[in-house]
């Protein structure tokens, strides 16, 4: 890698790991932040390794800036290995192209932002496109086993991982069959699944429930047509990979009379297949955009070298300037401040710390209740706002989390066990958003009051918590 991309990769690491602190946290970090604060071997809903992560930037402190470490530099550990894999497919030039494409790409903005299991996976995403490819292609052993411990650690940060190893496989089989008779494939297969396998015992032991919830969470029980879920999802991909990327390389791929090059298939392969496995069930159920996530780096390395094939650097210059303005609106005082849509975008995060001031002229201890309750995992913002992560409990079976398993861990209940079967609980704290959630609560109780009511407008948008005690 070139001294200026050296030092671009750099600064972009240090400017994410700063200007991430002054974003505030999302529900769904704080309670990955839970997570590494009660390490387990898997999760109810995602592999463990983004807990692992956590737990490692924040040994410590717990502060944003360490919390959200991880995104910044597991991004930046990404498009060097899609350097790496374009370089050795392809060329240096193309390389390069592929470097800048994926940093600029929406995708990778938003995505280093916070930080979630989709971060981990496009790293060990990436390792494994590269090992792979050294090991099919130069036939290196000890890529062999390292396209096993990749293949692992991939599946180990989310499920959706088997569909980039389905698309090797697909690859071996087109390409590579030979592969096949030789004992080091197999010894690949056997680490993946030994450094998979705290996932498969924990899902074992829970009755598989993990495995269970990813299915009926992303997969329509019955196949109905919803085309407004179907072409929001098409839509925002286009947004995610980036406007000025995903239609050209579209156009280059029907474009290039030799697409089916044994090469070009190895990068075509995990793009198509994860793009058309989760559209075909958006068709029928909502999905969010950011599942086909991993279609995209493979997408960088192909988009890289037709850019530079073709001479369309001015693609790359029209989509790196769009990206710097999306850069400036996410993650500067000038978005954040000025501009409405931003603005409300960020009332959503960090809603309690809107409330400091008001919670600490409570003078509250904490430490006298038994429990804090909150609505659901959303409200995992609350033991991280008081750096509590015991005795933290949900009633609410609305949705099922790895709270129902703490839950049935602390009170030894049945995961989804009714209000009116829990045990007495003593005296409790709740701090949440829902008046009718505090009140189904109260009948758990003998006595309870509302120890205050917040209520703020942020950004055009109404916060409002309660904060309630309960006794026995």
């Amino acid at each position: 890698m070139h001294t200026r991309e050296k030092l671009v990769l750099i600064i972009y690491t240090l400017f994410n790991a700063i200007a991430n602190n002054f974003i505030p946290m999302y529900s769904d970090e704080s309670y990955y932040w839970l997570w590494s604060k009660k390490l387990a071997l898997s999760y109810f809903d995602h592999p463990p390794m983004i807990a692992y992560i956590i737990k490692l930037t924040t040994l410590f402190s717990d502060d944003l800036f360490f919390v959200r470490l991880g995104a910044a530099l597991l991004v930046s550990a990404t498009a060097y290995m899609l350097y790496l894999l374009s370089k050795k497919i392809f060329n240096e030039k193309s390389a390069i192209y592929t470097f800048y494409i994926f940093l600029s790409s929406i995708l990778v903005i938003a995505g280093s932002t916070l930080i979630t299991p989709d971060i981990p996976l496009m790293f060990f995403a990436s390792l494994f496109l590269y090992v792979a490819y050294v090991y099919l292609e130069e036939n290196n052993k000890l890529y062999a086993l390292l396209t096993g411990f990749a293949a692992g650690a991939m599946l180990l940060s989310k499920y959706p991982g088997i569909l980039i190893i389905i698309t090797l496989l697909v690859y071996i089989l087109l390409y590579k069959r030979e592969v096949f008779k030789e004992k080091y494939f197999y010894f690949a297969l056997l680490i993946a699944t030994v450094v998979f396998s705290p996932v498969l015992y924990w899902n074992y032991e829970n009755d598989f429930i993990s495995f269970t919830f990813q299915l009926h969470h992303g997969i329509a029980q019955e196949k109905i047509f919803k085309p407004s879920d179907f072409f929001n999802f098409l839509g925002a991909q286009l947004i995610l990979f980036h406007p000025f990327y995903l239609i050209p390389l579209l156009y280059f791929i029907i474009k290039d009379k030799s697409r089916f090059d044994q090469k070009k298939v190895y990068l075509l392969l995990p793009f198509a297949f994860v793009i058309l496995f989760f559209s075909y069930f958006a068709a029928f159920k909502h999905a969010n955009a950011q599942w086909a996530g991993i279609a995209y780096l493979s997408a960088s390395v192909l988009l890289g070298y037709y850019l530079y094939k073709y001479q369309a650097k001015k693609i790359l210059i029209a989509g790196m300037i769009l990206s710097a303005f999306v850069i400036i609106l996410l993650k500067t005082p000038i978005g954040i401040d000025y501009v409405p849509p931003i603005q409300k975008l960020f009332s959503r995060l960090g809603k309690i710390e809107h409330f400091d001031k008001e919670i600490k002229a409570l003078h509250i201890n904490f430490n006298d209740y038994n429990y804090i309750l909150i609505d659901d995992y959303h409200g995992s913002e609350i033991p991280y706002y008081l750096k509590r992560t015991n005795n933290i409990l949900v009633l609410n079976n609305a949705r099922m989390s790895n709270f129902n398993l703490w839950r049935h861990e602390d009170l030894n209940i049945s995961m989804q066990s009714p209000l009116n079967s829990i045990p007495s609980l003593g005296t409790c704290l709740y701090i949440g958003r829902s008046k009718q959630h505090f009140m189904e609560i109260a009948k758990l109780f003998k006595n309870y009051h509302i120890i205050k009511h917040l209520k703020k407008k942020v950004s055009h948008k109404n916060l409002e918590y309660y904060i309630v005690e309960y006794n026995n």
